[in-house]
């Protein structure tokens, strides 16, 4: 009998000791490590990823803004009345290059984050490469259109009921055209542009459209002083207004847990059919939905606070105090321009990074989960 109770005990602390390891993966500190793993393997086809297919884009459209403005401003001495045709054609020539190559670049960055190996030492089951990336993501290039413009939809629809809200509450960038010369005013620009980075990247076209139409409803505001103004509390709100916030804002948050690692099962699973990814994904997220949603937004709230330390307190602080002074230096508006395309360009190479790594982290959160089942 003590043999018996011995020879049990002995297969317990095996069974225990084999799946201690395992249990002890399903941290998020292991998934962060993981994704920080594949950058340091593969730094290069990432980044270049990153660059060919996000940021590239938008530093064409950047570019593409600064020549009319300054073509314009050269030929015939106008600004404001060419800032609004050339950023709409900044925003076309970004969504017509961007729809592909958003959810190409997607798809690749994922393949190369699914076939690194957990360890230093571990080999990878095909050889990682910027073709190989490529080629994997465009063979599935109907299942990432299909998830991108389902993403995409979900989130811009809940976009416009947070923005309804914030512009009445004077927190919404489309609420102010001209950022004043005062600490009080550049910090609630900071504070502003801040809360807009909150929700995901719907991913072009949507980024673009999305941008547009704050733009159009800035021009309609009347007054750069109109984001400024006293500011009502959410208790002041109206119920239909207060309603479609919160109700944005959840979707927001129930989309983005449901369907974050989309592309990570559309590059892990052999080509199919454009929807077939769906319902596997819907049950994997939800039966770890909880999981999911914390870990995917603590992500996202780091990688903001980082972008509004990095970029959009600095960006603010040159753009209320230095731009000001070198229009009224060179009595001309053409710095407006130059600085608003340096800033786009240094956002895109900036937010190739952010991509990259929530893209990688995802792809990584998805194998842990699968492992785990």
């Amino acid at each position: 009998m003590q043999q018996v109770i011995s020879g049990a005990l002995t297969l317990s602390e095996e069974r225990a000791h084999a799946v201690a390891p395992h249990a002890r993966c399903i941290s998020f500190g292991s998934v962060v490590q993981a994704t920080l793993a594949v950058f340091t393997q593969h730094p290069l086809p990432i980044l270049v990823c990153g660059l060919l297919c996000f940021a590239s884009v938008v530093i064409t459209g950047a570019l593409s803004y600064l020549a009319l403005v300054l073509h314009g401003l050269a030929s015939q001495g106008s600004y404001f009345a060419l800032t609004a045709n050339a950023f709409y054609l900044q925003m076309q020539i970004q969504a017509a290059i961007g729809t592909f190559t958003f959810l190409i670049g997607r798809g690749a960055i994922t393949w190369i984050a699914l076939h690194t190996p957990a360890g230093t030492d571990g080999t990878a089951s095909q050889p990682i490469s910027l073709r190989a990336a490529f080629g994997a993501a465009l063979r599935r290039w109907q299942p990432l259109l299909a998830s991108s413009l389902l993403y995409g939809l979900l989130i811009t629809i809940s976009l416009v009921g947070i923005t309804w809200m914030l512009r009445e509450m004077r927190l919404d960038v489309s609420n102010y055209r001209w950022v004043r010369r005062d600490a009080h005013s550049i910090l609630n620009l900071t504070l502003v542009r801040a809360i807009a980075q909150l929700p995901p990247d719907p991913g072009s076209p949507f980024t673009e459209l999305h941008s547009a139409t704050r733009y159009h409803l800035s021009r309609q505001s009347g007054s750069y002083l109109g984001w400024s103004l006293s500011q009502p509390s959410p208790s002041d709100l109206s119920t239909p207004l207060l309603a479609a916030g919160i109700a944005g804002a959840l979707l927001v948050f129930i989309t983005e847990a449901l369907l974050c690692m989309r592309t990570a099962h559309i590059m892990h699973t052999p080509s199919g059919g454009a929807l077939r990814w769906l319902v596997p994904t819907l049950r994997l997220s939800l039966s770890n939905f909880w999981r999911v949603a914390a870990w995917r937004w603590s992500v996202r709230l780091i990688m903001v606070v980082l972008y509004v330390a990095c970029l959009t307190l600095p960006i603010a602080l040159h753009q209320g105090i230095v731009v000001p002074a070198m229009v009224s230096e060179a009595r001309s508006y053409w710095p407006y321009p130059v600085n608003l395309s340096s800033y786009t360009i240094s956002s895109a190479l900036v937010g190739m990074f952010l991509v990259a790594f929530g893209l990688v982290f995802e792809a990584r959160m998805y194998l842990t989960l699968v492992a785990g089942r």
